[in-house]
């Protein structure tokens, strides 16, 4: 039984530390933002938060094939992949809607359906419900995504969802048939 949980135990230890990573490198960015004046340098900020998504998505993407790589090599059971795959894509949307709350702070009006009035607690909570319906393609209609930062970053975010969807399960059913 041990032998059993041991392994679910360990991936999710390894990805909450990587969870945690990077909402706290994200979180740092935000401050950072925040305490250097990102209203005085707008298009500098929105190119380092648009280069930084980048970067970041890249490296959760390949990480996630290794792990991923890793799994199919221990073979693990389909349910530890569905667990990869469900800790990457909270990880996805988590950081993708600190992003979008770093977009709002730099163009208040980056978004239709979002008000800069709002609590920060409360933005952030509409920007990770806007994350999971651009992560899931639903794509609603009640936030809107208008300046150019903000519709890149969400350009950016539906291709990593379909790579992370697609590529990774199509990769996992290729290698254990």
């Amino acid at each position: 039984m041990i032998q059993k949980v041991l392994p679910k135990i360990k991936l999710v230890l390894s990805l909450t530390k990587e969870l945690i990573f990077l909402i706290v490198l994200l979180t740092l960015f935000f401050l950072i933002m925040n305490i250097w004046g990102h209203q005085e340098y707008l298009s500098l900020w929105a190119g380092a938060l648009v280069l930084f998504s980048i970067a970041k998505i890249y490296l959760l993407v390949s990480h996630t094939f290794k792990k991923l790589d890793t799994l199919i090599e221990d073979n693990h059971s389909f349910n530890h992949m569905l667990l990869l795959l469900g800790a990457i894509i909270t990880i996805i949307v988590i950081s993708f809607a600190i992003d979008y709350l770093c977009v709002t702070e730099i163009y208040p009006n980056a978004f239709s359906g979002i008000q800069n009035s709002q609590p920060l607690l409360s933005r952030f909570l509409n920007l990770l419900y806007f994350s999971i319906v651009t992560f899931t393609t639903v794509g609603y209609g009640d936030i809107i995504p208008i300046a150019p930062v903000s519709k890149f970053i969400t350009v950016i975010e539906m291709m990593s969802g379909f790579i992370v969807i697609v590529f990774i399960i199509s990769k996992y059913f290729k290698n254990n048939n």
